[in-house]
């Protein structure tokens, strides 16, 4: 059985098309993870200034952010109106 090599790493050995699936998986999974600690961090901050310093904690930058806003649970990418409770 032959194996086709998709690429090669840094120190020159190639690494494989299941390899690389791994590598495109794990990257997939990690976004996804950051895109969910904005979110609970958003949801827990205090305020707008405190969001911030916790994200930048966290190194969770602009373009995360961004993703995070545009990854909805129901696929819409639209804000959902808050329900308003009697005060």
């Amino acid at each position: 059985m032959t194996v086709r090599i998709g690429t090669m790493s840094v120190d020159g050995t190639p690494i494989s098309e299941a390899d690389l699936a791994r590598i495109e998986a794990e990257e997939q999974l990690h976004a996804a993870q950051q895109r969910s600690a904005v979110r609970v961090v958003a949801a827990s901050a205090l305020d707008a200034d405190d969001c911030r310093m916790l994200l930048s904690v966290l190194g969770l930058d602009r373009e995360t952010v961004r993703a995070a806003r545009g990854d909805r649970a129901d696929g819409s990418g639209k804000r959902r109106a808050r329900r308003r409770t009697a005060a």
